[in-house]
C-alpha cells in the first residue's frame, strides 16, 4: 500500500459496509486539507458502474468532515437543466448544512466566505446528468468561485470533457481519477476485514471476481453468509449479475422493499411504506442500506443500475400484472409529491416517473424502441473536436429523413448551433468514447429563434408565434426538438433502440414545467409520438414535405402541471380519456381564445353571466361551479398557473376590476408592462381552460 500516509485509509467500515483501498485518491484529498493555501481544486471521479464512485465519493465527504470542513452532496439527477434550478438546489443542500449556524442566514454567502481555516467541499454524484449546463458549470459557476478554501468533487461514468484538461484557468486545478478494478493486495484486505472466510474460499474469491469492487461485495457478502453458491457463478460476478443471487442476499422480509427499489431510481423509507401499505421500521431500513448493491445517499437509498436491470427482468418474468400494478401505485404516490415539490426536485420525481412508464411506450417500436433493459451510459454535451463525427451522423441521417435539397442547411447549422448554443447537442458514446447517436433540441427563446429563423423559417412559422419566438431566454418554456440520429451499426443496438433510448432520457425535462414542439414528416415518428400523448395538427403550407410525407406539426404541452396526469395516462387506461392537453380540442373541451377568456372573466363576480361558458369547462356544471374553479386557479388552490399570473388575473378582474391603473399599481408594473404580462396571463389560462 505504499508510504505510511497512504496506509491509514487501507481499510474503513461503516454502517456495515467495508471500505478498503483507494489510498492513493484519499491521500490527495489529505494533501489538499495540508496545502497552506487550499487552492481552489476540482477532482473528477470517473469510472465504470460498479467500480466504487459514490462509495469513494461518500467517504471523503466523511473525511472532509472530520477535518472541520462544510462538506455538501448534489446529485446531478436532481440539479435540473437550468442555471436557476441548480443554483436553488445549491441553495437548498447549503441551507440545510448550515441551519444551526446563525453566521449564515443566506446560505449561498457562505460560498464567498471560504477561506484556509474555513472550508467547502462540494460533492456532485452522477455529474453526467449536467451535460446541458456543463459549459456554464465551467465558464460561469466556478470562475465565480473564491480560489482559496473550495474543493469540488464531480463523480461520473464518462471521463470529463478535453476542455478542462485544456482550459487556460482550470487546468492547473483539475485532478483526475480514473478509477480501476481493485489490486491483489486491496481484494486480500477487503477479504480479510469480513473475518470469517477460510483461506480457500478467499483464494477462490481473489481469482474469480478479477478485482471489481460490486462482483467483490457481493461473492464475500455470499460466502460470509454461507450461501451455496457455485464458483461458476462467482466467476461472473464482475461482468454480470444474477437476479437469484441478489434476492438470495436478501433477508425475504426485505424482498418487497426490493421490489420497490428496483422500479424506482431513489426512495426512502416513508416512501417504501406508503408503497407497500406497511411500515417499514428503522431496523429494516438499515439492512437495506447495508446491502452490498443498494447505496444510501441524500434522498434515501438506490439500487445499483446492473443489480436492478437484472432484478427487474426476473421480476417481469415471474409476475408481470403485479408488476404493473406496483408501478400504477408507486406513479400516484409520486403524481402530487411532483406537483408539490420545489424546482430542482421535479426533474428527480419526473426521472422516476417516466422510469415506470418506459413498457407503456413499446407500441410503436419503427421509429423509437423502449423495450430494451440497457446499462447505457447517461447522455453528454457535445465537445468541441467531436463536430467532425457528428457532421458523419448528421449525413447518414439525411440520407433517409430529408430530400437533397432540404440538406444543405443542417450541416451550416449544426456548426454553428454547436459554437453557440452547444448545450442542445447530446451525445451517446460506445465504450471506446465514440458517439453513435445525437439528439438535439433548441429551447426556443429570442436569441436562438434567431439562428432556427436563418435556417429553418418556414419549421419556425409553422410552430411559433412571433411573441413565442421573441421571448427573454429566463422566460422561454419549449423546446424545439431538431433531430435525433444513430448509426446502424452499433453491435447489439438497433438504430430504433438507441433513438427510443434519447427520447426517455429528454421526455424529463418536459417534468420542469415545459413544452416540446416538432415538424415530423415519418409516419412511424407520428405514430409513436401520438401514442404517447402528443398532439398532431396538419401545416399550413406544404413547404416542410419531404417526397410523398407531408409535413405536420406535433406538440406535447405539459406547462400547466400537467406532467402527472400524463404519466399517469401512459400507465393505467382509465386516465386516457380524462387527460387532455391544455389548449387542444376534444369531445369534452373546446380551445378558448385570449378574447373569450377576457370576456369570461369580465363577469366572474357574476355567476349568472357565468352560466353560458360553464359547458365548455369539464366538471363546471354552473355558473357558480365555474366561478369557483377559477377562482381556485387564481388563489392558487388548484396547480396550472405561476404566482406572477395569479397576481396579474386577479388585480385585473377581482380586486380592481375596469380600474387597470390601479391594477398595475398593485403589481408594481408600469400599464404598459401590465398590459403585456396580462396577455401571456391570459393566454396561458385559456389553455388550462
Amino acid at each position: 500500500m505504499g508510504n505510511s500516509s497512504e496506509a491509514q485509509y487501507d481499510k474503513y467500515a461503516k454502517d456495515g459496509k467495508r471500505f478498503v483501498g483507494r489510498a492513493k485518491e484519499l491521500t490527495t484529498l489529505e494533501q489538499w486539507f495540508e496545502h497552506p493555501e487550499a487552492p481552489l481544486t476540482i477532482f473528477s471521479i470517473t469510472g465504470m458502474g460498479g467500480i466504487g464512485k459514490s462509495s469513494l465519493l461518500s467517504e471523503m465527504l466523511s473525511i472532509s468532515r472530520d477535518q472541520g470542513a462544510t462538506a455538501i452532496w448534489m446529485d446531478g439527477r436532481s440539479c435540473g437543466a437550468t442555471p436557476s434550478v441548480f443554483m436553488d438546489y445549491l441553495s437548498s443542500t447549503l441551507g440545510l448544512e448550515t441551519m444551526d449556524r446563525e453566521d449564515y442566514p443566506r446560505p449561498l454567502s457562505l460560498l464567498k466566505d471560504t477561506s484556509v481555516d474555513k472550508r467547502l467541499v462540494l460533492a456532485v454524484d452522477n455529474y453526467e446528468e449536467l451535460a446541458l449546463l456543463e459549459s456554464w458549470f465551467m465558464e460561469v459557476f466556478i470562475s465565480k468561485l473564491p480560489l482559496r478554501g473550495i474543493l469540488v468533487v464531480l463523480a461520473s461514468r464518462p471521463e470529463m470533457a478535453s476542455t478542462w484538461r485544456t482550459h487556460p484557468r482550470l487546468h492547473r486545478r483539475f485532478v483526475p481519477m480514473r478509477l480501476q478494478h481493485f489490486t491483489v493486495d486491496e481484494i486480500t484486505e477487503y477479504i480479510t476485514v469480513a473475518g470469517s472466510l477460510n483461506q480457500g474460499v478467499a483464494g477462490t474469491i481473489t481469482r474469480m471476481t478479477d478485482g471489481h469492487p460490486l462482483g467483490l461485495a457481493l461473492a464475500v457478502e455470499a460466502a460470509d453468509q454461507r450461501r451455496n453458491l457455485p464458483h461458476a457463478e462467482w466467476a461472473e460476478l464482475s461482468h454480470m449479475i444474477s437476479a437469484r443471487l441478489l434476492l438470495e442476499l436478501t433477508i425475504p422480509r426485505l424482498h418487497p422493499m426490493v421490489e420497490v427499489l428496483t422500479l424506482v431510481e431513489t426512495a426512502n423509507q416513508e416512501l417504501l411504506s406508503a408503497v407497500l401499505d406497511m411500515t417499514v421500521t428503522q431496523e429494516e431500513f438499515h439492512m437495506l442500506r447495508q446491502m452490498s448493491f443498494i447505496r444510501s445517499g441524500p434522498d434515501g437509498l438506490a439500487m445499483h443500475d446492473m443489480a436492478r436491470v437484472h432484478l427487474l427482468r426476473d421480476f417481469r418474468q415471474r409476475e408481470p400484472h403485479r408488476l404493473q400494478t406496483m408501478r400504477i401505485k408507486i406513479a400516484k404516490l409520486l403524481k402530487p409529491l411532483h406537483e408539490q415539490a420545489g424546482l430542482h426536485e421535479r426533474r428527480q420525481i419526473a426521472r422516476k416517473m417516466l422510469l415506470l412508464c418506459q413498457e407503456s411506450m413499446l407500441q410503436y417500436r419503427k421509429y423509437a424502441d423502449v423495450s430494451r433493459d440497457s446499462l447505457f451510459s447517461p447522455l453528454e454535451t457535445m465537445r468541441k473536436e467531436e463536430l467532425p463525427a457528428l457532421h458523419r451522423l448528421l449525413h447518414q441521417w439525411c440520407e433517409y429523413s430529408v430530400e437533397p435539397w432540404q440538406a444543405v442547411s443542417y450541416g451550416p447549422f449544426l456548426d454553428e448551433l454547436a459554437h453557440r448554443h452547444p448545450e442542445g447537442i447530446v451525445l451517446m458514446h460506445d465504450k471506446l468514447g465514440e458517439p453513435i447517436a445525437m439528439f438535439v433540441t433548441v429551447l426556443v427563446h429570442k436569441d436562438s429563434s434567431e439562428l432556427l429563423l436563418k435556417y429553418f423559417p418556414n419549421e419556425m412559422h409553422e410552430c411559433f408565434t412571433p411573441q413565442e419566438l421573441g421571448n427573454d431566454p429566463d422566460q422561454s418554456d419549449t423546446h424545439f426538438a431538431w433531430l435525433a440520429a444513430a448509426r446502424d451499426d452499433v453491435p447489439g443496438y438497433t438504430r430504433e433502440e438507441l433513438v427510443g433510448y434519447m427520447a426517455l432520457d429528454r421526455l424529463s425535462l418536459l417534468g420542469d414545467g415545459a413544452r416540446v414542439m416538432l415538424i415530423a414528416t415519418n409516419p412511424h415518428l407520428k405514430l409513436f409520438l401520438q401514442s404517447i400523448g402528443f398532439q398532431m395538427r396538419r401545416t399550413q403550407t406544404r413547404a416542410c414535405d419531404r417526397y410523398e410525407d407531408p409535413a405536420d406539426v406535433l406538440d406535447l404541452d405539459l406547462r400547466s402541471g400537467q406532467f402527472g396526469a400524463w404519466v399517469m395516462s401512459l400507465l393505467d387506461p382509465a386516465w386516457r380519456d380524462d387527460w387532455i392537453q391544455p389548449g387542444t380540442t376534444g369531445r369534452e373541451r373546446t380551445s378558448w381564445s385570449e378574447q373569450e377568456v377576457r370576456k369570461m372573466l369580465g363577469h366572474l363576480r357574476s355567476p349568472g353571466e357565468l352560466h353560458e361558458y360553464a359547458g365548455r369547462v369539464k366538471g363546471a356544471k354552473d355558473g357558480i361551479q365555474l366561478q369557483l374553479y377559477v377562482m381556485d386557479l387564481l388563489e392558487g388552490r388548484v396547480q396550472g398557473l405561476s404566482p406572477q399570473d395569479q397576481m396579474l388575473l386577479y388585480a385585473a378582474y377581482w380586486t380592481h376590476a375596469g380600474n387597470p391603473t390601479a391594477a398595475a399599481q398593485t403589481c408594481s408594473m408600469s400599464r404598459a408592462t401590465f398590459y403585456r404580462h396580462l396577455r401571456i396571463a391570459l393566454t396561458r389560462l385559456a389553455r388550462i381552460l
